[in-house]
């Protein structure tokens, strides 16, 4: 196959900013989640679903865009799907109460289809031996928007409200529509004869849906009540038809096929518990921050911004640096470092966080960098691990099925968290007041990290039973 460099470095421009845009809009909400909870006058476990349910509806979208695109363009499913991102973006800047920020972040979270139709798209026009090096410059911009993001966004956002932020960010989501529109050129590759299984993805949308409720609600209505049970039972049970109903129907939403490919199948469940534990555990350190003395720092949005500047830093070093071994070593062995990081920083911050504000914030920020780059080596192996393992004609639908079990572990890893946050409390009296309020306890931190660590190591076993693959070898069977 004959690639074009030249257009493949401008493809790779334009869409790279993508990850840029989105993580500077993330990277502005996450410190301000305990403004959105005063604002709102919602709990912590409540107040997950601002992130929770922007990771549900993307994951209901990520495999119908994915096959979308596979059958009738990536470029076109692409282009419709990133003005989607610009309507909910809109709408999230002018929430009038959590029950419209919830809806519009839904919206909003359709626009994370964008991801791997691009990258898709990239992977195309690429040489194999170059794909790691450009995922990895595309991972590095998450780094990028969030270097960005956190200092920038966090201060508009203490100034002037979280929602001026979101303001911010339409003029560049339009420009990169146009961009895309005009510059990007259609994928080569296409699906003859495929249709959407829409009823998969509606019983996949509410059996997670159920999970993530049941676990948001039940320090509310109890962890062993009938109503919590009842509902994740019947969730998994539901999950479990989801699975039956797609090694059956003719045009399943995710390939039980693709999926019995060693490598495929290891990709997309380390997937889940990377997500899971990441997202849980950077949740988790917003809310250590802001949290008042002793249990937490006291900080605010600005400086809680500034404090998480180094993980974003860390974060595109770790990325590029990924891209270049993986070129050369293939990306079973950074999968294997990039898990294996995350096991001591994680137990060792589950100690730390123990002794609240008493341990110095910078050891904290060190431990914490640290466990970034091993995130930043475990997410570009990862998806390297999957796109040098599939045919390119069902490119689309398996980048998509990894970003849906990666956001199956994002979903629930805050909602678990804040459920965390909301069961094990401590009462902290209000300085030059008689008042005192509950906020999440010193040992609901080091639970959180704990379960984070517990997940590393599973993640880690399954990267050593992963196949490594190189471009070379790439290049010799296809």
């Amino acid at each position: 196959m004959d690639y074009d460099l030249n257009y493949a470095r401008k493809a790779l421009y334009i869409m790279a900013p993508l990850a840029v845009m989105v993580m500077y809009t993330e990277g502005m909400l996450i410190p301000s989640l305990p403004s959105i909870e005063k604002e709102f006058s919602v709990t912590a476990s409540q107040v997950s679903w601002v992130i929770s349910i922007y990771l549900l509806s993307g994951i209901i979208m990520n495999p119908i865009a994915g096959k979308l695109g596979d059958i009738y363009g990536k470029k076109k499913i692409l282009s419709i799907v990133i003005w989607i991102y610009a309507i909910g973006v809109t709408l999230t800047g002018f929430s009038p109460n959590f029950v419209a920020l919830i809806i519009f972040r839904a919206i909003q979270g359709l626009g994370l289809a964008m991801f791997p139709l691009a990258f898709s798209l990239i992977r195309e026009e690429f040489p194999p031996n170059l794909v790691p090096k450009a995922q990895g410059t595309i991972s590095a911009m998450f780094g990028i928007g969030s270097a960005i993001s956190l200092p920038i966004g966090a201060y508009i956002s203490q100034t002037l409200g979280w929602q001026y932020t979101y303001h911010t960010v339409i003029p560049l989501v339009i420009i990169l529509a146009i961009l895309i529109f005009k510059e990007i050129r259609e994928s080569r590759v296409r699906l003859q004869g495929y249709k959407i299984d829409y009823a998969g993805a509606g019983i996949l949308g509410i059996s997670l849906a159920g999970i993530i409720i049941g676990t948001t609600e039940a320090p509310s209505w109890g962890w062993t009540s009938l109503s919590t049970l009842t509902l994740l039972l019947s969730s998994m049970v539901l999950f479990a038809v989801f699975v039956i109903f797609e090694s059956k129907v003719k045009y399943p939403l995710i390939s039980i096929t693709l999926l019995k490919r060693k490598n495929v199948l290891i990709a997309n469940l380390a997937a889940v518990v990377a997500g899971f534990a990441i997202f849980m555990a950077y949740q988790s350190l917003t809310y250590l921050f802001e949290e008042p003395n002793p249990i937490g720092y006291n900080l605010d949005i600005f400086m809680t911004g500034l404090s998480l500047l180094p993980l974003a830093l860390i974060q595109i070093v770790g990325a590029m640096s990924a891209g270049r071994s993986i070129s050369l070593k293939g990306p079973k062995p950074v999968l294997v470092l990039g898990s294996a990081i995350l096991i001591p920083a994680y137990f060792i911050t589950s100690i730390l966080v123990l002794n609240g504000s008493s341990t110095s914030i910078a050891l904290i920020i060190l431990i914490s960098s640290i466990s970034m780059l091993g995130a930043a080596y475990l997410n570009v192996s990862l998806i390297n691990l999957l796109t040098f393992s599939v045919e390119r004609e069902v490119m689309g639908i398996a980048t998509s099925i990894n970003t849906v079990f990666r956001l199956i572990g994002g979903s629930l890893g805050p909602a678990i968290a804040g459920s965390i946050m909301d069961t094990f409390t401590t009462a902290v009296k209000i300085p030059n007041t008689y008042i005192t309020i509950d906020i999440p306890s010193d040992y609901s931190f080091s639970i959180i990290y704990t379960i984070s660590g517990i997940v590393a190591i599973i993640m880690t076993v399954m990267a050593l039973l992963s196949n490594n693959i190189t471009y070379k070898r790439l290049e010799t069977s296809k």
